[in-house]
Protein backbone atom coordinates (compact mmCIF):
# COMPACT_ATOMS: atom_id res chain seq x y z
CA UNK A 1 0.00 0.00 0.00
CA UNK A 2 1.37 3.69 -1.32
CA UNK A 3 2.09 6.39 1.53
CA UNK A 4 -0.43 8.91 1.07
CA UNK A 5 1.41 11.13 3.48
CA UNK A 6 2.60 13.22 0.63
CA UNK A 7 -0.46 14.20 -1.22
CA UNK A 8 -2.15 14.97 2.28
CA UNK A 9 0.42 17.55 3.33
CA UNK A 10 -0.36 19.35 -0.03
CA UNK A 11 -3.79 19.23 0.60
CA UNK A 12 -3.48 20.30 3.97
CA UNK A 13 -1.60 23.78 2.70
CA UNK A 14 -4.51 24.18 0.27
CA UNK A 15 -7.15 24.02 3.00
CA UNK A 16 -5.41 26.02 5.18
CA UNK A 17 -4.81 23.12 7.75
CA UNK A 18 -1.15 22.42 9.71
CA UNK A 19 0.94 19.54 8.15
CA UNK A 20 2.56 16.83 9.60
CA UNK A 21 5.50 18.93 8.17
CA UNK A 22 6.58 21.56 5.72
CA UNK A 23 5.41 20.30 2.16
CA UNK A 24 8.49 20.25 -0.33
CA UNK A 25 8.73 20.08 -4.10
CA UNK A 26 11.03 21.09 -7.42
CA UNK A 27 9.25 21.58 -10.67
CA UNK A 28 12.75 20.95 -12.46
CA UNK A 29 15.86 19.04 -10.96
CA UNK A 30 19.01 19.21 -13.15
CA UNK A 31 20.01 16.01 -14.24
CA UNK A 32 23.74 16.18 -12.75
CA UNK A 33 22.56 17.26 -9.15
CA UNK A 34 20.18 14.24 -9.11
CA UNK A 35 23.18 11.96 -10.42
CA UNK A 36 25.59 13.03 -7.56
CA UNK A 37 22.22 12.34 -5.41
CA UNK A 38 21.42 9.25 -6.71
CA UNK A 39 24.54 7.73 -6.90
CA UNK A 40 24.23 6.98 -10.69
CA UNK A 41 23.80 8.90 -13.83
CA UNK A 42 20.21 10.31 -13.56
CA UNK A 43 18.17 12.04 -16.57
CA UNK A 44 15.61 14.49 -14.48
CA UNK A 45 15.66 17.55 -15.81
CA UNK A 46 16.25 21.03 -16.90
CA UNK A 47 17.19 21.28 -21.07
CA UNK A 48 20.19 18.72 -20.94
CA UNK A 49 16.82 16.56 -20.97
CA UNK A 50 16.21 18.30 -24.37
CA UNK A 51 19.60 17.41 -25.64
CA UNK A 52 19.60 13.93 -24.57
CA UNK A 53 16.09 12.92 -25.77
CA UNK A 54 17.52 14.17 -29.14
CA UNK A 55 20.07 12.18 -29.44
CA UNK A 56 17.64 9.12 -28.45
CA UNK A 57 15.26 9.81 -31.47
CA UNK A 58 18.47 10.00 -33.54
CA UNK A 59 19.35 6.84 -32.75
CA UNK A 60 15.77 5.43 -33.44
CA UNK A 61 12.59 4.20 -31.85
CA UNK A 62 13.74 1.84 -29.15
CA UNK A 63 16.53 4.52 -28.17
CA UNK A 64 13.70 6.84 -27.50
CA UNK A 65 11.78 4.19 -25.66
CA UNK A 66 14.62 3.86 -23.29
CA UNK A 67 14.99 7.13 -22.83
CA UNK A 68 11.98 8.12 -21.80
CA UNK A 69 11.62 4.82 -19.52
CA UNK A 70 14.74 6.06 -17.82
CA UNK A 71 13.94 9.61 -17.38
CA UNK A 72 10.54 8.03 -15.70
CA UNK A 73 12.30 5.93 -13.35
CA UNK A 74 14.73 8.24 -12.72
CA UNK A 75 12.49 11.23 -12.10
CA UNK A 76 10.82 8.85 -9.28
CA UNK A 77 13.49 7.67 -7.63
CA UNK A 78 14.62 11.25 -7.45
CA UNK A 79 11.02 11.84 -5.21
CA UNK A 80 11.47 9.12 -3.38
CA UNK A 81 14.69 9.41 -2.19
CA UNK A 82 14.60 13.03 -1.36
CA UNK A 83 10.89 12.82 0.03
CA UNK A 84 9.49 15.11 -2.20
CA UNK A 85 5.71 15.62 -2.01
CA UNK A 86 4.38 16.55 -5.33
CA UNK A 87 5.43 14.70 -8.63
CA UNK A 88 6.71 16.31 -11.26
CA UNK A 89 7.46 14.99 -14.31
CA UNK A 90 10.66 17.36 -16.65
CA UNK A 91 9.72 19.01 -19.10
CA UNK A 92 10.21 17.71 -22.17
CA UNK A 93 10.62 19.68 -25.87
CA UNK A 94 8.51 16.73 -27.90
CA UNK A 95 10.04 17.42 -31.31
CA UNK A 96 12.13 14.66 -33.03
CA UNK A 97 15.45 16.41 -34.89
CA UNK A 98 16.08 15.86 -38.16
CA UNK A 99 19.74 14.93 -38.50
CA UNK A 100 23.06 15.97 -36.38
CA UNK A 101 24.89 18.22 -37.14
CA UNK A 102 28.38 18.07 -35.39
CA UNK A 103 28.63 16.75 -31.92
CA UNK A 104 26.30 19.32 -30.02
CA UNK A 105 24.08 20.93 -32.76
CA UNK A 106 21.41 18.96 -33.85
CA UNK A 107 18.91 20.07 -36.39
CA UNK A 108 15.17 20.53 -36.55
CA UNK A 109 12.77 20.43 -39.74
CA UNK A 110 13.79 21.40 -43.16
CA UNK A 111 16.17 23.93 -43.59
CA UNK A 112 14.41 24.33 -47.44
CA UNK A 113 11.63 25.70 -45.58
CA UNK A 114 11.36 28.45 -43.13
CA UNK A 115 10.33 25.97 -39.96
CA UNK A 116 13.91 25.07 -39.01
CA UNK A 117 15.64 25.65 -36.12
CA UNK A 118 19.65 24.31 -34.92
CA UNK A 119 20.13 24.05 -31.49
CA UNK A 120 23.56 23.56 -29.64
CA UNK A 121 24.66 21.79 -26.19
CA UNK A 122 26.56 23.29 -23.99
CA UNK A 123 28.69 21.04 -22.49
CA UNK A 124 30.09 22.99 -19.45
CA UNK A 125 26.41 24.22 -18.69
CA UNK A 126 25.14 21.09 -19.26
CA UNK A 127 22.35 23.51 -21.53
CA UNK A 128 20.58 23.42 -24.93
CA UNK A 129 19.18 26.08 -26.72
CA UNK A 130 18.21 27.31 -30.02
CA UNK A 131 21.24 28.91 -31.82
CA UNK A 132 19.87 30.12 -35.02
CA UNK A 133 16.76 29.59 -37.40
CA UNK A 134 14.66 30.25 -40.16
CA UNK A 135 12.35 32.30 -38.78
CA UNK A 136 12.88 35.78 -38.07
CA UNK A 137 11.40 37.51 -34.52
CA UNK A 138 9.55 39.97 -36.26
CA UNK A 139 5.60 41.69 -36.15
CA UNK A 140 5.30 40.03 -39.77
CA UNK A 141 6.21 36.64 -38.56
CA UNK A 142 4.63 36.46 -35.59
CA UNK A 143 0.93 37.60 -37.14
CA UNK A 144 1.72 34.99 -40.11
CA UNK A 145 1.96 32.16 -37.17
CA UNK A 146 -1.05 33.48 -35.41
CA UNK A 147 -3.43 34.06 -38.20
CA UNK A 148 -2.36 30.76 -39.64
CA UNK A 149 -3.07 29.05 -35.64
CA UNK A 150 -6.60 30.83 -35.95
CA UNK A 151 -7.09 29.78 -39.34
CA UNK A 152 -6.36 26.18 -38.27
CA UNK A 153 -8.26 26.05 -35.08
CA UNK A 154 -10.63 23.43 -34.78
CA UNK A 155 -12.91 23.94 -31.72
CA UNK A 156 -14.33 20.47 -31.82
CA UNK A 157 -10.47 18.79 -31.30
CA UNK A 158 -10.21 16.59 -28.60
CA UNK A 159 -7.53 17.57 -26.29
CA UNK A 160 -4.97 15.07 -25.36
CA UNK A 161 -2.83 14.34 -22.02
CA UNK A 162 0.80 14.13 -21.66
CA UNK A 163 0.94 10.05 -21.65
CA UNK A 164 3.62 9.60 -18.98
CA UNK A 165 1.54 12.23 -16.56
CA UNK A 166 -1.41 9.85 -17.21
CA UNK A 167 0.92 6.66 -16.41
CA UNK A 168 2.66 8.98 -13.17
CA UNK A 169 -1.46 9.08 -12.15
CA UNK A 170 -2.36 5.57 -12.33
CA UNK A 171 0.84 4.41 -10.88
CA UNK A 172 1.79 6.80 -8.31
CA UNK A 173 -1.27 8.89 -7.59
CA UNK A 174 -2.34 7.44 -4.93
CA UNK A 175 0.93 8.34 -3.06
CA UNK A 176 1.95 11.91 -5.13
CA UNK A 177 -0.03 14.85 -5.95
CA UNK A 178 1.07 14.39 -9.49
CA UNK A 179 1.44 18.16 -11.16
CA UNK A 180 -0.61 18.68 -14.42
CA UNK A 181 0.29 21.47 -16.95
CA UNK A 182 -1.65 24.24 -18.66
CA UNK A 183 -0.68 27.62 -18.74
CA UNK A 184 -0.95 30.71 -21.13
CA UNK A 185 1.86 33.54 -22.19
CA UNK A 186 2.65 36.22 -24.94
CA UNK A 187 6.65 34.92 -25.85
CA UNK A 188 8.88 37.29 -23.98
CA UNK A 189 10.56 38.17 -27.58
CA UNK A 190 10.81 41.60 -29.72
CA UNK A 191 7.95 40.05 -32.16
CA UNK A 192 5.61 39.37 -30.24
CA UNK A 193 5.73 41.89 -27.34
CA UNK A 194 5.89 44.53 -30.73
CA UNK A 195 2.82 42.82 -31.68
CA UNK A 196 0.98 43.74 -28.59
CA UNK A 197 1.74 47.12 -29.41
CA UNK A 198 1.01 46.76 -33.08
CA UNK A 199 -1.65 44.56 -33.62
CA UNK A 200 -3.92 44.28 -30.58
CA UNK A 201 -6.85 42.67 -31.61
CA UNK A 202 -4.79 39.56 -33.20
CA UNK A 203 -2.90 38.65 -30.03
CA UNK A 204 -6.27 38.67 -28.19
CA UNK A 205 -7.99 36.47 -30.99
CA UNK A 206 -4.98 34.26 -30.95
CA UNK A 207 -4.99 34.22 -27.16
CA UNK A 208 -8.77 33.20 -27.19
CA UNK A 209 -7.97 29.93 -29.33
CA UNK A 210 -4.94 29.69 -26.85
CA UNK A 211 -7.31 30.08 -23.64
CA UNK A 212 -10.03 27.76 -25.25
CA UNK A 213 -7.89 24.55 -25.75
CA UNK A 214 -6.31 25.14 -22.13
CA UNK A 215 -9.79 24.84 -20.99
CA UNK A 216 -10.60 21.44 -22.90
CA UNK A 217 -6.78 20.07 -21.39
CA UNK A 218 -7.87 21.02 -18.08
CA UNK A 219 -11.15 19.16 -18.36
CA UNK A 220 -9.06 16.12 -19.49
CA UNK A 221 -6.58 16.15 -16.64
CA UNK A 222 -9.51 16.39 -14.30
CA UNK A 223 -10.92 13.20 -16.07
CA UNK A 224 -7.78 11.97 -15.46
CA UNK A 225 -7.74 12.39 -11.80
CA UNK A 226 -5.08 14.94 -11.47
CA UNK A 227 -5.64 18.04 -8.78
CA UNK A 228 -2.89 20.27 -8.96
CA UNK A 229 -1.96 22.60 -12.32
CA UNK A 230 1.43 24.25 -12.91
CA UNK A 231 -0.04 26.96 -14.91
CA UNK A 232 0.34 30.49 -15.63
CA UNK A 233 3.44 32.14 -17.88
CA UNK A 234 6.09 34.23 -17.98
CA UNK A 235 5.34 37.80 -18.21
CA UNK A 236 8.35 39.72 -15.84
CA UNK A 237 11.64 40.69 -15.44
CA UNK A 238 13.05 42.14 -11.96
CA UNK A 239 11.99 45.72 -12.76
CA UNK A 240 8.35 44.29 -13.98
CA UNK A 241 5.72 43.43 -16.30
CA UNK A 242 7.14 42.72 -20.16
CA UNK A 243 3.82 44.24 -21.28
CA UNK A 244 1.74 47.44 -19.94
CA UNK A 245 -0.94 47.05 -16.83
CA UNK A 246 -3.82 47.73 -19.74
CA UNK A 247 -2.71 44.95 -21.77
CA UNK A 248 -2.54 42.68 -18.60
CA UNK A 249 -5.97 43.71 -17.19
CA UNK A 250 -7.77 43.89 -20.43
CA UNK A 251 -6.25 40.73 -22.52
CA UNK A 252 -4.19 38.83 -20.34
CA UNK A 253 -6.15 38.34 -16.92
CA UNK A 254 -9.81 37.85 -18.38
CA UNK A 255 -8.45 34.58 -20.21
CA UNK A 256 -5.79 33.88 -17.34
CA UNK A 257 -9.16 33.96 -14.76
CA UNK A 258 -11.31 31.53 -17.41
CA UNK A 259 -8.29 29.00 -16.45
CA UNK A 260 -8.57 29.84 -12.37
CA UNK A 261 -12.53 29.49 -12.86
CA UNK A 262 -12.27 26.40 -14.63
CA UNK A 263 -9.69 24.58 -11.93
CA UNK A 264 -12.12 25.68 -9.13
CA UNK A 265 -15.26 24.35 -11.32
CA UNK A 266 -13.67 20.65 -10.99
CA UNK A 267 -12.29 21.42 -7.80
CA UNK A 268 -8.69 21.40 -9.19
CA UNK A 269 -5.97 23.79 -7.97
CA UNK A 270 -3.99 26.19 -9.80
CA UNK A 271 -0.71 27.79 -9.49
CA UNK A 272 0.48 30.84 -11.14
CA UNK A 273 3.76 30.56 -12.40
CA UNK A 274 6.19 33.63 -13.46
CA UNK A 275 9.44 35.00 -12.13
CA UNK A 276 9.97 38.46 -12.02
CA UNK A 277 8.48 41.72 -10.50
CA UNK A 278 4.58 40.83 -10.64
CA UNK A 279 4.05 43.85 -8.09
CA UNK A 280 1.68 45.87 -10.38
CA UNK A 281 -0.37 43.58 -11.89
CA UNK A 282 -0.65 41.19 -8.86
CA UNK A 283 -4.10 42.00 -7.90
CA UNK A 284 -5.17 41.03 -11.01
CA UNK A 285 -3.76 37.21 -10.05
CA UNK A 286 -3.86 36.77 -6.59
CA UNK A 287 -6.69 38.41 -5.39
CA UNK A 288 -9.78 36.00 -3.47
CA UNK A 289 -11.31 33.79 -5.94
CA UNK A 290 -7.93 34.16 -8.30
CA UNK A 291 -4.57 32.11 -8.48
CA UNK A 292 -4.57 29.66 -6.04
CA UNK A 293 -1.17 29.22 -5.47
CA UNK A 294 1.77 31.19 -6.72
CA UNK A 295 5.32 29.71 -8.03
CA UNK A 296 8.36 30.93 -9.40
CA UNK A 297 8.22 33.62 -6.16
CA UNK A 298 11.11 35.74 -7.19
CA UNK A 299 12.75 36.80 -4.18
CA UNK A 300 15.65 38.85 -6.07
CA UNK A 301 12.74 40.98 -8.10
CA UNK A 302 11.32 42.37 -4.66
CA UNK A 303 8.41 39.46 -4.38
CA UNK A 304 8.58 38.56 -0.02
CA UNK A 305 6.80 35.69 1.40
CA UNK A 306 6.24 38.31 4.01
CA UNK A 307 4.84 41.17 1.87
CA UNK A 308 2.84 38.83 -0.04
CA UNK A 309 1.22 36.91 2.71
CA UNK A 310 0.32 40.02 4.42
CA UNK A 311 -1.30 40.81 1.39
CA UNK A 312 -2.62 37.47 0.59
CA UNK A 313 -3.71 35.29 3.21
CA UNK A 314 -4.55 32.78 1.55
CA UNK A 315 -2.64 32.36 -1.23
CA UNK A 316 -0.51 29.47 -0.99
CA UNK A 317 3.04 30.34 -1.88
CA UNK A 318 5.70 27.78 -3.23
CA UNK A 319 9.77 28.63 -3.12
CA UNK A 320 11.38 31.67 -2.81
CA UNK A 321 14.75 30.43 -2.29
CA UNK A 322 16.67 31.39 -5.74
CA UNK A 323 18.63 29.16 -7.75
CA UNK A 324 21.68 31.76 -7.96
CA UNK A 325 21.58 32.04 -4.38
CA UNK A 326 21.86 28.08 -3.86
CA UNK A 327 24.54 27.90 -6.40
CA UNK A 328 26.60 30.01 -4.43
CA UNK A 329 25.78 30.27 -1.10
CA UNK A 330 26.87 28.47 2.20
CA UNK A 331 24.52 25.64 3.57
CA UNK A 332 23.95 28.23 6.85
CA UNK A 333 23.27 30.58 4.37
CA UNK A 334 20.82 28.60 3.06
CA UNK A 335 18.78 27.48 5.91
CA UNK A 336 18.69 31.27 7.06
CA UNK A 337 17.23 31.96 4.18
CA UNK A 338 14.33 29.10 4.25
CA UNK A 339 14.03 29.57 7.84
CA UNK A 340 13.11 33.25 6.15
CA UNK A 341 10.37 32.38 4.59
CA UNK A 342 9.05 29.77 6.21
CA UNK A 343 8.37 32.32 9.27
CA UNK A 344 7.03 34.63 7.19
CA UNK A 345 4.38 32.38 5.44
CA UNK A 346 3.75 29.38 7.21
CA UNK A 347 0.89 27.55 7.25
CA UNK A 348 0.09 28.39 3.93
CA UNK A 349 3.93 27.38 1.96
CA UNK A 350 5.03 24.37 -0.31
CA UNK A 351 9.41 24.83 0.20
CA UNK A 352 11.87 24.49 -2.59
CA UNK A 353 13.45 26.80 -4.78
CA UNK A 354 12.41 29.33 -6.85
CA UNK A 355 12.47 27.62 -9.85
CA UNK A 356 14.24 24.81 -10.04
CA UNK A 357 18.07 22.80 -8.91
CA UNK A 358 20.28 24.35 -11.73
CA UNK A 359 23.09 22.39 -12.56
CA UNK A 360 26.05 22.93 -10.61
CA UNK A 361 23.95 23.21 -7.16
CA UNK A 362 26.09 21.41 -4.23
CA UNK A 363 24.46 18.75 -2.76
CA UNK A 364 25.07 20.16 0.41
CA UNK A 365 22.66 23.09 -0.19
CA UNK A 366 19.96 20.59 -1.76
CA UNK A 367 19.94 19.20 1.69
CA UNK A 368 20.22 22.22 3.80
CA UNK A 369 16.97 23.30 2.03
CA UNK A 370 14.74 20.33 2.48
CA UNK A 371 15.95 19.68 6.04
CA UNK A 372 15.23 22.72 7.03
CA UNK A 373 11.67 22.77 6.00
CA UNK A 374 10.80 19.01 6.89
CA UNK A 375 12.45 20.24 10.60
CA UNK A 376 10.84 23.50 10.56
CA UNK A 377 9.10 24.25 14.27
CA UNK A 378 6.48 26.84 13.82
CA UNK A 379 6.56 29.31 16.63
CA UNK A 380 4.05 29.22 19.23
Amino acid sequence: MNDSRHKKRIMDVFNGQFPDRVPICEQAFASSVASAILGHEAITGSTDVHYFEACAWLQGEQAHDEFVEKCYSDTVELHKKLDLDILYLPWRMNARPTKRIDDNRILYGDPETNGWAVYKYDEHSRSYGFERGGEEDTFETVSRIMRDAIEAFDPSAPAAVDPLLLRAVREYGDEFEAAGSTGLAVPMSAGWLEATLLDRPLVDEYLEIMTAFQLKSIEEQSKAGIRLLNGGGDFAFNNGPVYSPDFFFHVMAPKWKKMFDKAHELGMRYIFRSDGNLWPVADGLFSPGLADAYYEVDYDAGMRFGKLRKTYPELVLFGNISCDFLVNAAPAQVRDRVLECLNAAYPRIVSGSANSILHGTPVDNVYALYDTAKNFIPPV
